[in-house]
């Protein structure tokens, strides 16, 4: 089966997952699904558009229509994020349902071509359809409807290449909007501690780090979900695998950066991952990983700092700069300093934007040279309301705008 780069047999996943059995290139004859010996066969449903039809066993019958709805709106809602017409007469999509009641979890995914070898399908088989691991069927519907948009935009069994596994993984997880903000709090962190090799090997098709971590794969199947000039970038790969193209990081850097040249191609991402800081995946929402990033900017680079007041490093905590609150190229740091405070709670829950809007009030105090006392007792009312929101977020807490509360002092909480 094309997209995956591996084949797989009779690998447990996890002691739940399903095994997975990749039969790449197969040329049998249909004869219809493997059904138990003296099993009549119920009659097939087909979905509207007779890209799908489901099979199944008389006594699994009731099993036609949820499995055939299933599909289609999950058909629906993956074309939709993915803007591609999904559904395919040239290579349709049928799912056999077997006679099994065992706990059997596996889904098995076949390539069939009709007895004139003409008309390629894509099949799935659940072995039971109660037990059938929901994900991988999820997957295996997801492969074989891009096969067949592929075979659309003009692909072959001779021409079609391997489109990298983790790139449908992402996709799939990119599809659940619940999971994308801890997607990019996840890889933002494994960047800031280096740990994200560079662009090259970022986007290589055996990628450890996009296979090992779901959330990188996640976030780069986004960048690559964009669009220019109204197509998207991974409908410009999908046709470019469909007629002969193998997948290349070249190729990747000309759609995401506009060139292949590696330093700038890492300088692109590093800015990539850099917005994403900034990217409100959900409104309203507050998570730690947020929070951690809105630490940032707790610090002041007054312009000239390491020569002027300091030897060893070019920024001043928010307690050095209270001490230091008459020197001109302090004041000047926190004026442009509260103006990024605020953008950085933009879209955020009411707790964030109140910790926010506390710190933005003492930075402006610092800019327009308030008294030291003044500048004292803003800051630690700031940073008292910073400590309690982080203490709530590291026990677990992820604040929504419709939770209505604010943080106020070192503790209290006002409705």
């Amino acid at each position: 089966m094309v997209f995956l780069k591996k084949k797989v047999s009779g690998v447990a996943v996890c002691p739940l997952a399903a095994l997975v059995w990749v039969c790449m290139g197969l040329a049998q004859t249909a004869e219809g699904p493997r059904l138990p010996r003296g099993a009549a066969p119920a009659a097939p449903v087909y979905s509207r558009d007779g890209t799908v039809v489901v099979y199944a066993p008389g006594d699994k019958a009731g099993y036609r229509m949820p499995v055939l709805t299933f599909v289609t709106q999950f058909s629906a809602e993956l074309q939709r994020v993915l803007r591609l017409k999904l559904g395919s007469q040239l290579a349709p999509l049928e799912v056999a349902i077997g006679g099994q009641s065992d706990g059997d979890t596996r889904v098995l995914t076949v390539r069939l071509r009709d007895a004139g070898g003409g008309v390629v399908r894509e099949r799935i088989e659940l072995p039971d359809p109660e037990a059938a691991d929901l994900d991988l069927f999820r997957r295996a519907v997801c492969v074989a409807l891009l096969r067949g948009w592929m075979a659309e935009a003009g692909g072959t069994e001779a021409t079609m290449q391997d489109v990298p596994g983790w790139l449908i993984d992402g996709l799939l997880r990119y599809i659940d909007r619940e999971r994308r903000q801890a997607d990019v709090d996840r890889t933002l962190l494994l960047w800031s501690r280096a740990c994200l090799p560079p662009a090259a090997a970022l986007l290589e098709a055996d990628s450890l780090a996009a296979t090992r971590e779901p959330a990188v794969a996640a976030v780069l199947a986004s960048w690559l979900m964009e669009r220019r000039d109204g197509v998207s970038h991974l409908e410009r790969l999908l046709r470019a695998a469909a007629t002969g193209t193998p997948w290349s990081v070249g190729q990747a850097a000309r759609l995401l950066a506009g060139g292949d040249d590696a330093a700038a191609f890492d300088a692109h991402v590093d800015r990539r991952l850099l917005a994403e800081s900034r990217v409100v995946a959900r409104p309203g929402l507050t998570t730690a990983g947020i929070v951690r990033r809105f630490r940032a900017h707790l610090l002041l680079y007054p312009a000239f700092y390491d020569k002027n007041l300091s030897d060893t490093h070019p920024w001043c905590t928010l307690q050095q700069a209270v001490v230091r609150a008459q020197d001109p190229a302090v004041r000047a740091a926190a004026a442009a300093q509260g103006v990024r405070m605020k953008i950085a709670a933009v879209g955020r829950d009411g707790m964030l934007l109140a910790v926010s809007e506390a710190y933005s009030t003492f930075f402006g105090a610092l800019a327009r040279g308030a008294k030291q006392g003044e500048l004292t007792r803003l800051l630690l009312e700031a940073e008292g309301m910073r400590r309690t929101l982080e203490r709530r977020v590291a026990q677990g807490e992820v604040f929504q705008r419709d939770a209505g509360s604010e943080v106020q002092g070192d503790g209290a909480q006002r409705k």
